[in-house]
């Protein structure tokens, strides 16, 4: 098993979070830190099937007006 140090901030809302769930801080860290790992990847899958080509395809698509008052940057 491997050390991972957290700030303090964070371990302290783990730490309130497990006890609250009546489990440890380590299973409590270990099953967020899975969920993170599996989102992450699902992510790099998504972004490994795009390409900047087709985003362009999309974007071509959008009329080009003024942005609606209040929309603006």
């Amino acid at each position: 098993m491997k050390s991972v140090q957290l700030p303090d901030d964070v371990y302290q809302r783990a730490a309130e979070l497990a006890e609250s769930d009546h489990v440890s801080v380590d299973r409590l860290v270990a099953a967020l830190v899975s969920e993170g790992v599996e989102d992450w990847a699902r992510v790099q899958a998504r972004a490994a099937r795009g390409s900047v080509q087709k985003l362009a395809d999309v974007l071509s698509k959008v009329r080009d007006i003024p942005a609606e008052t209040g929309d603006q940057l």
